[in-house]
């Protein structure tokens, strides 16, 4: 079933690509689809982190043991964002894309946006909302994360008459796997539909931008850096943790399938949940891991954000010094860890990078052509990350429960 699926994926991608192309209006047409089916992953996403989270944290066994899962995590992904920023700002800084761009294609050319600079303790308020439910009906994910695992926390405070609460939401933690594996057999209908609409977008408005080498450019530098992200990553997991690289990417082939086509790693959680299970990934570390990953680990989306920046600036003629830059790097990790993962949310956070740089905010316009298909590519990485982070947090976490074994048989 698995294989046929997989095939099946592979021919609406194919059908997507060749209908958006011949066939542009009549995709467009049929759009509500590709968007429906991001609606059904939504509806379920939201919902299925507190659970998976609350299940996962009651269920690990102990506070000590919660304590090292989530230095790991914090671990990985601190290092993760941070070399992925680091590739991106070398790699502008040796091949200098923007350098004989024109400036008025950012000062006078480029439409404003309606994105509006967010500010660092606008931020930090957003992450303790008011209102949980407000916050969920916006769709906000961070408030529900820290939400979810304050909850659990006092649940293990509370000791056993938490125990039928703990219980509820492991069962309706089940019920929500068995609808995203209903689900999943929608998935080569909403592929079709997502990619073909994206591919006739493009090929009607036959959008052409002054100076198209150095965009050329810039968009082949920052692909080289995502691949040269997803190098290193897989040599962890060949090197490292010592499994099979070719079937590590097969199994994670149908999470990055789906993250190509809906451009959400949120979206793309239900099945990187399933990848982690064929991975013998511990449910565990899966349950915690991935949900709280998916929030943080946005190496791809932080690498756009200071690449990005860099490029402006070197359309303009700034000329940032080392300190500077390292005030981007800075900024990039934080905006990426607020970018929450969904289609497009780095162009919002990307306003505190450039307000870092002084440079305007309207210069977002040179990208957001291109943006779509970017962000696919950034959110494959995303969700490449979650995957090799909670098969290192699980790597980890038997290595230290084997230690901690020897040591007691020592004694």
């Amino acid at each position: 079933m698995k294989n046929y699926m997989f095939l099946a994926i592979l021919l609406s991608i194919a059908l997507g690509i060749v209908c958006g192309i011949f066939i542009p209006e009549q995709m467009i047409a049929i759009q509500w689809i590709g968007q429906l089916f991001i609606n059904l992953l939504k509806l379920i996403v939201l919902p299925l982190i507190f659970c998976a989270l609350v299940s996962a944290i009651t269920s690990i066994g102990g506070m000590k043991r919660l304590g090292s899962i989530g230095v790991y995590t914090l671990g990985y992904v601190l290092l993760s964002v941070s070399i992925a920023v680091a590739i991106g700002l070398f790699l502008l800084n040796v091949f200098k894309p923007g350098v004989g761009i024109p400036p008025s294609l950012i000062l006078a050319n480029a439409t404003p946006t309606d994105l509006k600079p967010m500010a660092f303790s606008s931020y930090l308020l957003s992450l303790f909302p008011p209102n949980i439910v407000a916050a969920a009906a916006k769709y906000e994910i961070m408030p529900i994360v820290f939400f979810s695992i304050v909850f659990s926390l006092a649940c293990l405070a509370v000791g056993q008459t938490a125990t039928p609460v703990i219980s509820f939401f492991v069962g309706l933690r089940d019920v929500l796997i068995k609808m995203i594996t209903w689900l999943m057999v929608l998935t080569p209908v909403g592929l079709f539909s997502l990619l073909g609409t994206a591919v006739a977008e493009a090929s009607i408005e036959h959008l052409l931008l002054q100076s198209l080498s150095g965009m050329i450019l810039f968009i082949l530098i920052f692909l080289s850096g995502l691949l040269l992200q997803f190098l290193w990553q897989l040599f962890v997991v060949a090197i490292v943790l010592r499994k099979n690289p070719k079937q590590f990417i097969s199994n994670a082939s149908n999470a990055l399938i789906t993250a190509f086509a809906t451009s959400s790693s949120m979206a793309t959680l239900p099945v990187t949940l399933m990848v982690a299970k064929n991975e013998d990934i511990s449910d565990d570390v899966a349950r915690f891991v991935l949900p709280f990953a998916t929030t943080i680990n946005l190496a791809g989306t932080a690498m756009y954000e200071a690449v990005s920046a860099l490029f402006f600036c070197q359309i303009l003629g700034l000329h940032l010094s080392i300190p500077a830059q390292i005030g981007v790097f800075i900024t990039a990790i934080l905006a990426g860890m607020g970018a929450t993962g969904i289609p497009e949310g780095g162009l919002v956070t990307m306003v505190m990078v450039l307000r870092n740089v002084n440079v305007p905010a309207s210069a977002i316009g040179l990208l957001l052509p291109f943006d779509r298909i970017l962000d696919r590519f950034r959110t494959m990485t995303n969700v490449w990350g979650d995957l090799v982070c909670a098969a290192t947090v699980d790597h980890l976490q038997q290595w230290r429960l084997k230690n901690s074994n020897h040591r007691a048989q020592t004694r």
